[in-house]
């Protein structure tokens, strides 16, 4: 293990101070924060101590070498990203040409855990999907056409500026800070515009996507992400980019620990926004299958999807793939197209591996132009770095390999 991973010290900043420095959901500027008379009359000796502590704790997160693990007498770090440390010369050397190809993204990486100690770095109201709806081809396309967010970060990067002098550390530039704004937004929009852009892996239920009143996904193994977009209205974006009402249907056994969620039933959907919809259930999803697909209660009945959509489900694993095996049997079974998405290059190649066991009917397998470019250094390997959505895996179940 390089790091453990108990507690990130950029959230626990921003949950402490959330309600002094973005006290009604706009971060405000150090000037007008000083005044609030209840951080005491050492406010700003108070929040330059407590940047202090907090990147202190990200460094103590890789204090190791980051080829043998060892803790004692290491010292050398390098001079680029100021990531990763070594206790010598021959495990710098050792590592070289694996941490040359991650070495950029932990330099970007370091400013984005600066960022993110700031809440609501970018303000994301109603008017972010102002602009034209539809299919997004990538990043570029949604910032410029999609949304007015660019303009936000934009008016927002000499604030993160003001803020930056309290840390301590040499500022980047602004350059540098507009474009770890976009990483941190990208990591915001990725899964529902992910989402609303799994049916069109499949030319052949594009082509028939106009056919339906309302298009219905289920997301398989959700948890907090997935009742989080439900929850703030993002999922919107998903119905946006379709061009037609969504009903989203969040099923896995961890929803048990979101129990707002508990009234989203199929009887009683949750009414997101005058075009999105969604249900949950709290358990495996063969057993929702048959509670909802199979029955023949029309009270408990729901539609089938046209497509089903499993976030990171971690089938690159021995472990999981026993887990997931029964639903992507079923899936199979009665023909639902699935998307799966992966969090790195390698566990892409090892899901395919696996699913390649299966016989499944890959149909695309490749980098998802609109994954996270918010990306993060990997606890147990430093030369490995993941974000959210990274690859994206087709399996048509809708015709045989």
């Amino acid at each position: 293990m390089a790091f453990e991973l108990t507690e990130y010290p950029p959230k626990s900043f921003s949950d402490k101070y959330q309600k002094y420095l973005a006290p009604h959901g706009v971060l405000l500027a150090p000037t007008q924060v000083l005044k609030n008379k209840k951080l005491g009359t050492s406010a700003e000796d108070t929040l330059r101590k407590a940047f202090k502590i907090t990147l202190k704790k990200l460094r103590k997160m890789r204090a190791a070498c980051a080829n043998c693990n060892k803790t004692e007498g290491v010292g050398e770090e390098c001079g680029q990203c100021r990531a990763v440390k070594y206790c010598g010369q021959q495990c710098r050397l050792i590592r070289q040409p694996t941490h040359d190809l991650v070495c950029q993204h932990l330099k970007e990486e370091l400013i984005d855990q600066v960022v993110e100690c700031l809440p609501v770095p970018v303000p994301l109201g109603r008017q972010v999907v102002r602009g034209k709806g539809g299919r997004v081809t990538d990043w570029k396309d949604w910032f410029t056409h999609h949304t007015v967010i660019h303009d936000n970060i934009s008016a927002t990067v000499g604030l993160i500026s003001q803020w930056w002098h309290y840390t301590g550390l040499a500022h980047p530039g602004e350059a540098s800070l507009q474009a770890s704004l976009e990483r941190i937004v990208t990591n915001v929009f990725s899964t529902v515009l992910t989402i609303g852009h799994c049916p069109f892996w499949f030319p052949s239920l594009t082509s028939t996507l106009h056919q339906y009143n309302e298009i219905h996904i289920h997301l398989l193994g959700a948890d907090e992400p997935e009742v989080g977009a439900v929850e703030s209205g993002l999922m919107q974006v998903a119905s946006r980019v379709l061009g037609r009402p969504i009903v989203v249907t969040l099923v896995a056994p961890d929803l048990a620990h979101h129990p707002q969620t508990f009234s989203w039933t199929p009887t009683r959907p949750h009414q997101v926004t005058s075009s999105v919809r969604a249900v949950t259930y709290s358990g495996l999803y063969h057993d929702f299958w048959r509670d909802h697909l199979a029955t023949s209660d029309t009270h408990a009945q729901v539609s089938r999807p046209q497509v089903a959509l499993a976030i990171h489900p971690g089938v690159h694993t021995d472990e999981m793939l026993v887990l997931w095996k029964p639903t992507l049997q079923l899936l199979a079974y009665e023909h639902v197209p699935l998307v799966m998405t992966t969090y790195n290059e390698a566990e892409f190649h090892t899901t395919l591996q696996k699913l390649e066991t299966l016989q499944a009917n890959v149909v695309h397998g490749d980098v998802n132009p609109l994954r996270s470019l918010h990306l993060k250094q990997t606890p147990y390997e430093p030369d490995h770095v993941w974000a959210a959505n990274s690859y994206i895996i087709a399996i048509d179940n809708s015709r045989t390999s």
